[in-house]
């Protein structure tokens, strides 16, 4: 069983509605996350509270979270109420294990959301003065 699926169980076993939420796309072969963040989402039917849930190997855990907190849809996402975890599973023994890890508000970086971007002037705009010149406007052949 996957990371994924033992993450589903997990979850449903504790009262969330559960669903996969990444995306496979067959022309590049790679899968991609719900806002590069989870491959998991669940609701708590009692608590009402959305979660998101990023499953990997226990070893793999720091890469992710590392990952998470670059996005800059985290943020937005903690303030407006939206739990976000990355679960680690490894065995041990004949059972599975699974640690959690929260991500907090006050664990992230200051991420720049929106930064003012220059645009290129289309091409009108480039040439609108080209032929604007004093010398240009006289006709040919005259002083």
């Amino acid at each position: 069983m996957t990371p994924t699926g033992r993450t589903l169980f997990y979850l449903r076993r504790l009262g969330f509605v559960a669903a996969p939420c990444e995306l496979f796309i067959p022309a590049v072969q790679r899968k991609r996350d719900l806002f590069g963040i989870a491959d998991v989402i669940g609701f708590h039917v009692r608590d009402r509270q959305p979660l998101l849930v990023q499953c990997t190997s226990l070893a793999h855990v720091r890469d992710r979270l590392a990952r998470i907190k670059a996005r800059p849809e985290l943020p937005l996402l903690l303030r407006a109420g939206v739990a976000v975890e990355c679960w680690g599973w490894t065995k041990r023994g004949e059972h599975w294990h699974v640690e959690r890890v929260a991500v907090r508000p006050d664990d992230l970086p200051g991420v720049v959301v929106e930064s003012p971007r220059h645009r290129r002037r289309r091409r009108g705009e480039r040439q609108r003065n080209l032929f604007d010149s004093a010398d240009l406007k006289k006709p040919y052949g005259r002083p």
